[in-house]
């Protein structure tokens, strides 16, 4: 273990680099890849119903360009956040070795179970860090968290590959860079996970994050069964064990792909972040406009938030956030904050035995 900041290659970039990227510009490029997934999360951001594929989404030929335009625009890194599992992607390979060509670093979020040998030693050579998705080293928590069964031993197996083959952190400007992280939503299944986790990272100098879960997707559906009365509690454990509370923050606490990139979705259409799926005004798509002219029109439509710990999702959607907005203006004390976040949550649609019903059917694939 050692004693400087862990940072993931990636995510470092001091923020005096960041702040130089003009307005009609980004640092960071995130592009959904296939909507295909092997697993079914309970709090999937895209929601279990969307994962797969669809006939309108993007061409290689025209991926490779919007690369082009990205780097044309002052894009650093090209991150793959998913929708579905980027290394199940047909297209991922080649767009791995197109990004390298044009000067971009790729960041992919992945949940491990595809990292073979075979391909962690070929993306050892390329310019990428792997991002993988772990919430739990019980096996039993673990499974229920991606719903599915039979499959931790591989991924155990996986970051151990990983961790020997792939992982060779760097001394850089007072950091220690890590091509490696891991990444939990806490949850209450997940939460007394955590503590474990952080350690495994600590002591192989993996980048670590975690946070609670966000709003939307399927977490909008299965929301009372992953943080019951707690939601607070799993924001605190969060904050406590990741020193970023974002897997892109900045070193001002931001997310760095919300204030300094653009997410572009697997069709083409462009959002706000990753995480801004639904319930947010149009911007435009890549396939009918030039991406400088989308970062433009996405500014204008939404003003761009560059306070610490801000995020534009969990700001809009996600009751603990309003609570703690609004309650020191209302001065009001608990039973107020309670009855409020109670109404908010209520507003899902269905009720809470529903919901978890509906989600173990998934579960068991």
């Amino acid at each position: 273990m050692n004693a400087l900041p862990i940072a993931l290659r990636g995510y470092h970039w001091p923020q005096t680099v960041l702040e130089s990227i003009p307005t009609d510009g980004v640092f960071y490029l995130a592009l959904n890849m296939t909507s295909a997934c092997n697993y079914r999360c309970p709090y999937c951001f895209v929601g279990l119903a969307n994962l797969k594929s669809t006939p309108d989404e993007l061409t290689l030929d025209q991926k490779r360009r919007l690369l082009a335009e990205a780097a044309a625009c002052g894009a650093k890194v090209l991150t793959m956040p998913g929708r579905g599992e980027p290394l199940g992607d047909p297209h991922f390979w080649a767009l791995l070795n197109e990004a390298n060509r044009l000067g971009l670093y790729v960041v992919v979020y992945t949940n491990g179970f595809f990292l073979e040998e075979e391909m962690i030693q070929r993306l050892r050579d390329s310019k990428i860090s792997l991002y993988v998705k772990v919430d739990s080293l019980v096996p039993e928590v673990y499974e229920a968290m991606v719903g599915r069964r039979g499959v931790f031993a591989r991924v155990r197996r996986n970051l151990d590959l990983i961790a020997d083959q792939f992982h060779q952190p760097v001394e850089e400007n007072g950091k220690l860079l890590s091509r490696f992280g891991v990444n939990s939503v806490v949850t209450v299944q997940s939460a007394s996970s955590i503590p474990a986790l952080d350690s495994w990272c600590s002591e192989r100098n993996v980048f670590y994050t975690c946070r609670s879960p966000v709003k939307v997707g399927e977490a909008d559906l299965t929301w009372q069964y992953l943080v019951e009365n707690r939601v607070l509690e799993l924001r605190a454990i969060g904050q406590k064990y990741a020193t970023r509370n974002f897997t892109s923050a900045t070193e001002r606490g931001q997310c760095g792909i919300y204030r300094f990139g653009i997410t572009v979705e697997n069709n083409g259409e462009i959002y706000v972040c990753p995480d801004a799926r639904t319930g947010f005004g149009r911007i435009g798509n890549v396939k009918n406009s030039s991406l400088r002219e989308l970062i433009q029109k996405r500014a204008n439509l939404y003003p761009l938030n560059s306070a610490t710990g801000y995020c534009f999702v969990k700001a809009h959607l996600n009751p603990e956030e309003k609570l703690l907005r609004k309650a020191p203006r209302e001065g009001g004390g608990n039973t107020e904050i309670h009855n409020h976040a109670t109404l908010d949550i209520s507003k899902r649609g269905q009720s809470v035995a529903q919901t978890h019903s509906s989600w173990s059917v998934n579960a068991r694939g």
